[in-house]
C-alpha cells in the first residue's frame, strides 16, 4: 500500500522570497503560463525538490495537498505547478481526494484529521510534511506522537536532515497502526 504524504508547499518546498504563491495565482489568471519561465525555475527550492524526489523514489507515495495553495488553485492548476517545477511525480500521484478540507477556524491538524477520517485505509503509512508555523497544531497531536510528522523550518524547507527524519518515520511505520 502506498504511503500518504500530506504536503504543504510554503516553507517546505517554496522558500523563495522572490517567487510566491501570489505570483503563481497571478500568472494563472493571466492565462499565459509560459510568459515567465523564471517563476517556474525559482518557485520551489532545488534541494527540497531533490529531497522529495528521493523520498518518493524510496516509498512511491500518494500526495494530499494540505497547503493553503489548494484553497486558491484547482487540482489541475496544482498539477501544472508541480509539472512545471520538476515535481511531475507529485502531479501524477495526487490522491483522488487530492486536498485536505478547508474550513474557517480549522487548524492543519483539523484538516488532516478530517481527511484521514474519510479517506485513510487501515494500515496505510502516513507522513505529514509541513512547517513549524502552519503546522504548529501538529506539534502535540496524535499524528506527531505516532511519528508521522516532519516540521520544516521556515525559509529552510525540506532539507537533508528533514529527509532523513521523513525516511526514518516512514520506515518505522511498517509495524505501527495508522492514525485514525
Amino acid at each position: 500500500m502506498k504511503p500518504i504524504i500530506f504536503l504543504d508547499v510554503d516553507d517546505v518546498l517554496a522558500i523563495s522570497r522572490e517567487f510566491t504563491s501570489y505570483q503563481v495565482m497571478t500568472i494563472f489568471k493571466s492565462g499565459d503560463l509560459d510568459s515567465w519561465p523564471e517563476l517556474w525555475e525559482g518557485l520551489l527550492c532545488a534541494q527540497a525538490r531533490h529531497n522529495l524526489a528521493a523520498l518518493h523514489g524510496e516509498f512511491d507515495a500518494q500526495y494530499v495537498i494540505s497547503s493553503s495553495w489548494s484553497h486558491y488553485l484547482t487540482r489541475d492548476q496544482m498539477r501544472e505547478v508541480f509539472d512545471r517545477c520538476q515535481l511531475g511525480f507529485v502531479a501524477k500521484n495526487m490522491h483522488e481526494a487530492w486536498t485536505t478540507p478547508k474550513r474557517s477556524g480549522w487548524s492543519r491538524h483539523d484538516e488532516i484529521h478530517n481527511w484521514t477520517s474519510d479517506h485513510l485505509l487501515p494500515g496505510c503509512p502516513v507522513l505529514v510534511l509541513d512547517d513549524d508555523q502552519s503546522g504548529a497544531s501538529l506539534r502535540e497531536s496524535a499524528l506527531c506522537d505516532k511519528g508521522m510528522v516532519v516540521l520544516c523550518e521556515p525559509w529552510v524547507g525540506f532539507d537533508a536532515g528533514k529527509l532523513s527524519e521523513a525516511q526514518r518515520l516512514l520506515r518505522a511505520q511498517s509495524n505501527q497502526r495508522p492514525y485514525q
